[in-house]
């Protein structure tokens, strides 16, 4: 997955952008917007009971099959000519998700029958008759029947019906060995009717942002709005009262992140204009248009370390000064107009110590309300769509989870908290006249196989006045575990609208594979809705497949509403009940107090920068149960607070893209006075060379491919890693260390190799056999295969290599792990090196650990250094537990040399060791509160001479 291999299509993509620069307005001129295409969906295997050939073909009559497209096919599944297919439900790893999780001791994968499909798209009439020929038998319908989102049943309930939008491409097919990825699409439909949109595209090693629009042949050919090798993140269109076309975008400029738009006068787009110039960085903007042309542009951007969203509007050609209109800890704002020209944004923040709902409205005049908090409860509340109906009325969606998100979750310790993925449901409140009610429950209009995982909605009225809404939905794993554990993720994108009482049937959009927070965009018409969305061409991989290659491209299609909708039917709005209290209600407290401890050491003055080293997202092929890229930084700035740490995805993700995406993320999300993310991945080598962390401060290291002996353990890892570490500046760290991603320790190189993670909260303490929390012969945790106790910490620390600690979390685990660096700075060199140096510890809580001692020389040392005394050595031992401390210990070569139990929060002492002869031995401290948590420091090696 080296980024070299993007040599291939430069003269495909070279070609392509000489054909782009050469068009020009006048050779684009705007058309209609496309019509809405119909395709009819048949999907096979509904009851899941036994494998059946649906081999068939369909047939119109009137009109014509334009095209099939196949759904979960595998095995020898197919598309025959123009409207016929094979086809067989069978078996294969696949989750039920109202099903129970399976126990974790249960061996063997989850085998269910597959549903699978066909989406036929079609042009024909609504009176035309379509027949269905399988050899199961034979249905007939005609295309009105599935008006209104109407489905139809055969089979005993086997086999459903429903017509769906029918999918247009908008991105260019390139014929390259590596296509460009395309993604973060953005919609706008001008008053002359034509459509707008805006993407960007990944190719040669960076982004650049695309244009199109729709003409009386379908879309033009894409017009570049930067140029490449940019770092872009997201777009958004709108047209402004003026008939001009605005797309706005984040761009990286050194470190900062800030807005740039781009204006098409209907002749030329305009020079770039750079809209933000402080509070970086700047993105998570939507542009919204009110009833009479006026653009407004919400976004989040930063001070003192914290997010904010902030709103300004374009007056003439001008836009008004930012203003800050949420407070600290928001994200992800949405906004919508109602016909006054007031405007409602709304967003979730953590203010609370949990993700809530937040609205605001802007008068016409720019006067502003009152924060409104949508919700109040303990649940994980976000990710809010906004919509004003024909009645003025705001509608608010968002997606839900369980109580106290991102808190306490360990191998051994499953109750208290909810992990970042472990369920997500939509639910939608109505605001009239300043009461809220809510309409049915979104969730009755989806299959029931999708139970637990339905998140991001996204509301549009028509103008018509339907409510429309977007959900994505997991609709598969291979695995379906009782830790939530789960592997070969699918996401696709339903659409549904309100129909009075109900949600119509969902219908499931073709080419709308996706990952969990895959972007997507609903735009109101007349009497239904335009849509765009990234579509990742996942493929089913079958029984023992392996992920495949994720292929963007830029989706887009139109759905009709029907006949007019019905008066809605409201309820009151309720929440429910909640009751879970906060795990740690002292935690903004402990936390500050790690923040603002400092140590000196060797004349320098040392901080505590808190993270972790080792979490997954969904992009791991084994990380569907860990959730998205932007829950890696919801959970790692807001739920634990970290101050550091990398996104550890196996080998950096399937492709270069996945690695791009990664990294950029890193950029963005490295925050002044906040957040400072470091640049890293999994490399994941079997037992015994052993799974490891790679860390670097710097952007592009390529990936460093694993051989196949290398795999099989014929040759060591050290000496392919070592190097590579040494020519990019980086360090490693084993883990999962007495488990069958562990080591035996067969290489060391204690300048890249100074840490290896002793604890690890989604399975063990790996400090020794039996040891508080970690495995013993008698007693294995089933999560990473195998016992290897030759893989115990110890066990390297009596080979004379110099290791110290770290705490990571791994999969599905939050909050029970932390990685303590002391450090000069906040600076990503400094983090890195003050790991070489090994100064950092792990700790299962917010735990405060000091140990000192004084070189031959009488200066300062601290946990990591290697170094000589005269004298016995003396160890000045400080800590300040997050909870009552049960016991404090020495430990030196492998044996308990001194205890102190303070029943106090806080612990201080010396301790000489007066037995130390000549020689060298090693010395850490360990400590463990009356609550199970625990910290070890890094080893002092002192040399008594």
């Amino acid at each position: 997955m080296k980024r070299s291999i993007v040599s291939v299509v430069i003269a495909a993509a070279a070609g392509l952008l000489a054909y782009l620069l050469a068009q020009t307005p006048a050779q684009r001129a705007p058309g209609a917007a496309p019509a809405a295409g119909i395709a009819i969906r048949i999907q096979f295997g509904e009851r899941q009971d036994r494998e059946i050939d649906y081999s068939g073909s369909l047939t119109l009559t009137e009109g014509r099959v334009v095209e099939l497209i196949p759904w979960r096919f595998f095995g020898d599944d197919q598309i025959q000519g123009s409207n016929a297919w094979k086809l067989t439900t069978r078996r294969a790893n696949m989750e039920n998700q109202p099903d129970q999780p399976r126990p974790l001791s249960t061996a063997g994968q989850n085998q269910n029958i597959v549903p699978k499909a066909i989406a036929a798209v079609i042009d024909a009439p609504g009176t035309a008759g379509v027949t269905v020929q399988t050899r199961r038998g034979t249905w007939q319908f005609r295309i009105g029947e599935l008006a209104g989102g109407r489905t139809l049943i055969f089979e005993d309930g086997d086999v459903t019906v429903q017509a769906v939008p029918a999918p247009g491409r908008i991105s260019p097919a390139v014929g390259a060995t590596a296509p460009p990825d395309h993604d973060y699409p953005s919609l706008a439909i001008a008053r002359d009717g034509s459509a707008w949109a805006a993407w960007q595209v990944y190719e040669n090693g960076g982004d650049r942002v695309l244009a199109a629009h729709s003409t009386a042949e379908g879309w033009s050919a894409p017009e570049p709005l930067t140029a490449a090798g940019q770092d872009v993140f997201h777009t958004a269109i709108a047209e402004d009262a003026r008939g001009r076309v605005w797309v706005v975008w984040s761009q990286r400029d050194g470190e900062a992140w800030d807005l740039v738009a781009r204006i098409h006068d209907g002749r030329a787009w305009s020079a770039p204009r750079k809209l933000t110039s402080a509070n970086p960085p700047n993105f998570f903007h939507k542009l919204a248009r009110d009833r009479a042309g006026n653009l407004h542009l919400v976004w989040v951007g930063h001070q003192n370390g914290q997010s904010h969203v902030f709103w300004s509007k374009l007056t003439g050609d001008s836009w008004g000064a930012p203003q800050e209109i949420s407070g600290a800890s928001a994200w992800m704002p949405d906004a919508a107009a109602d016909s006054h020209g007031d405007l409602y944004v709304a967003w979730d923040s953590y203010r609370t110590g949990n993700y809530d709902i937040f609205v605001r409205r802007v008068r016409a005049d720019g006067t502003l309300d009152p924060i409104q908090q949508v919700t109040k409860s303990s649940r994980f509340q976000a990710h809010a769509s906004v919509a004003v109906d024909a009645s003025d009325r705001l509608w608010v969606a968002w997606d839900e989870s369980g109580s106290n998100w991102g808190k306490d979750y360990a191998r051994d310790d499953t109750w208290r908290g909810t992990t970042l993925y472990a369920d997500r449901r939509p639910r939608v409140a109505v605001l009239d006249n300043g009461k809220w009610s809510e309409p049915a429950d979104p969730m009755a209009a989806l299959p029931r196989r999708y139970d637990r995982y339905v998140e991001g909605p996204q509301l549009t009225c028509d103008g018509a006045g339907r409510m429309w809404m977007a959900l994505r939905v997991r609709t598969m794993t291979a695995m379906n575990r009782a830790d939530f554990w789960a592997n070969n993720g699918r996401w696709d994108m339903f659409l549904t609208a309100y129909e009075g009482d109900h949600w119509r049937a969902a219908a499931q959009l073709p080419k709308s594979s996706t990952r969990p927070d895959g972007p997507f965009q609903l735009v109101p018409a007349a009497a239904g809705v335009w849509a765009v969305w990234t579509d990742d061409n996942r493929l089913f991989p079958g029984a023992g497949g392996q992920p495949n290659r994720r292929r963007n491209e830029i989706e887009f299609a139109r759905a009709e509403g029907g006949s007019p909708p019905p008066a809605n039917v409201l309820a009151n709005f309720a929440e429910g009940p909640a009751n879970a209290a906060f795990i740690h209600p002292h935690e903004a407290a402990d936390i500050q107090r790690a923040r603002s401890y400092r140590a000196q050491n060797s004349g320098s003055e040392m901080r505590i920068l808190r993270g972790d080293f080792h979490r997954h997202t969904e992009i791991s092929p084994d990380g569907a149960g860990d959730g998205s890229l932007e829950d890696y930084f919801r959970y790692m700035i807001d739920a634990a607070g970290m101050d550091t740490g990398i996104v550890s995805d196996h080998n950096a993700g399937v492709d270069e893209y996945t690695w791009w995406r990664t990294e950029k993320a890193i950029d963005l999300f490295h925050i002044p006075g906040g957040f400072t993310p470091l640049f890293g991945y999994e490399r994941s080598v079997p037992y015994p060379n052993g799974h490891r962390n790679v860390v670097f401060a710097q952007r592009g290291v390529h990936v460093l491919p694993i051989s196949p002996q290398e795999n099989q353990n014929t040759v060591n890892t050290g000496p392919i890693l070592y190097p590579y570490l040494k020519q990019n500046r980086g360090i490693c760290m084993l883990h999962s260390l007495a488990t069958d991603q562990g080591s035996d320790y067969r290489d060391n190189d204690p300048e890249v190799e100074p840490l290896v993670e002793i604890y690890q909260g989604y399975h063990a303490n790996y400090e020794y056999e039996g040891a508080p929390r970690a495995e013993s012969a008698d007693y294995n945790v089933q999560a990473h295969g195998a016992y290897r106790p030759a893989g115990f910490y110890w066990n390297a620390l009596r080979k004379g290599y110099k290791l110290g600690t770290e705490s990571s979390s791994d999969h599905i685990s939050t909050h029970t792990s932390y990685t303590m660096i002391y450090t000069p700075s906040t600076v990503r060199r400094d983090i890195v090196e003050s790991m070489r140096k090994r100064h950092a510890y792990g700790a299962t809580d917010n735990i405060v650990l000091d140990v000192r001692a004084r070189d031959r020389q009488g200066g300062e040392r601290m946990m990591g250094d290697i170094f000589e005394t005269a004298a016995p050595p003396t160890l000045h031992v400080r800590a300040l537990g997050s909870s009552v401390i049960q016991s404090v210990e020495v430990i030196k070569d492998g044996k308990f040399v001194y205890k102190t139990e303070p029943n106090a929060d806080t612990a201080e002492f010396d301790f000489t060791d007066t037995a130390q002869g000549a020689g060298e031995s090693w010395y850490y401290v360990r400590v463990i509160q009356k609550d199970r948590n625990m910290a070890w420091s890094s080893p002092m090696w002192i040399t008594r001479k």
